[in-house]
């Protein structure tokens, strides 16, 4: 079961409620994901199984885009309509002037306080696990790089936007400070990521057909990365090296100058990812391998 899947994760489930429904679903002994939704968030998850585990350090999904219904006048403790109401203001007559200055400053950089309702570990603890037992916990600020924002609809106490930002942004935060910046106050009310990297919600699967037995559409993994097909001599003497030594890979390099990562295949299988290194002047170094197994 080496595959990676594109699922549409529906309201209300966490993300690993539904990597262990598929896990089972489709007789995996392994699965894991990358880039956790929010129970309250829907849309783009990738989970991947078994030996495809391995790649999920290696697959590039820096920049995400998110489509976010934002409500005004009210914040909550997990800056989202799950939680609890913290402060509460009155609904301003904001114009889409108002709206487009305040979400331009947004634009670039943006250093930002993550939700104390998050996963990030605090002594190796998440954070979450602290904020539902009442203890206050000091959670260090973050950076990532917003690089779109813009507005789809707004109403009187309603703002509607699709955010393109790098990995690492909490767009509970970025509503929290919205609002704020707004004079006011923001929390989510709705939340779907509409792509992740090269994973996109239009080749998603549906989860509940899925589980009702729908046939799934898998990931071509050389859609995501640069591959080669190597012979039965090369593979050989591969399997002599070890995983993660500098090793020399240039014959395989020179159809693919400057190309960070590339899979090996033979037969069709995938055998090895390697990540290339270059110095300054784009000059290829060595590689760093990672075999998916070492079985003939």
């Amino acid at each position: 079961m080496n595959q990676i899947i594109v699922v549409d994760k529906p309201y209300g489930l966490t993300s690993s409620y539904v990597v262990k429904k598929l896990k089972k679903l489709f007789g995996a002994k392994k699965a894991g994901h990358s880039g956790t939704l929010d129970p309250l968030a829907t849309g783009v998850l990738v989970v991947y199984f078994d030996d495809m585990t391995k790649l999920i350090p290696y697959v590039d999904e820096n920049i995400k885009n998110y489509q976010v219904k934002i409500l005004l006048g009210l914040e909550t403790d997990t800056l989202d309509i799950s939680g609890k109401i913290t402060n509460l203001s009155k609904i301003k007559d904001y114009s889409i002037a108002d709206f487009n200055k305040t979400i331009s400053n947004f634009i670039g950089e943006y250093i930002y306080s993550p939700p104390i309702y998050s996963a990030i570990k605090v002594k190796g603890i998440p954070s979450y696990t602290y904020a539902r037992d009442g203890v206050d916990v000091e959670l260090p600020v973050k950076k990532s790089i917003i690089e779109k924002i813009k507005i789809i609809e707004s109403g009187l106490s309603t703002l509607n936007l699709k955010v393109t930002s790098s990995k690492g942004t909490y767009i509970r935060a970025l509503a929290r400070d919205i609002g704020l910046s707004l004079g006011s106050y923001g929390t989510v009310s709705k939340l779907r990521r509409l792509s992740t990297g090269k994973f996109n919600i239009n080749e998603a699967n549906n989860y509940n057909s899925l589980i009702k037995g729908d046939r799934p559409t898998f990931i071509n993994l050389k859609n995501i990365f640069l591959s080669v097909q190597i012979d039965s001599k090369i593979y050989s003497k591969l399997l002599n090296e070890k995983n993660y030594k500098k090793v020399d890979l240039t014959v395989f390099l020179e159809d693919f100058p400057n190309s960070e990562r590339i899979l090996l295949f033979k037969d069709d299988d995938p055998i090895l990812i390697a990540v290339n290194k270059f110095n300054d002047v784009s000059s290829y170094i060595s590689s760093e391998i990672k075999f998916f197994s070492k079985k003939n």
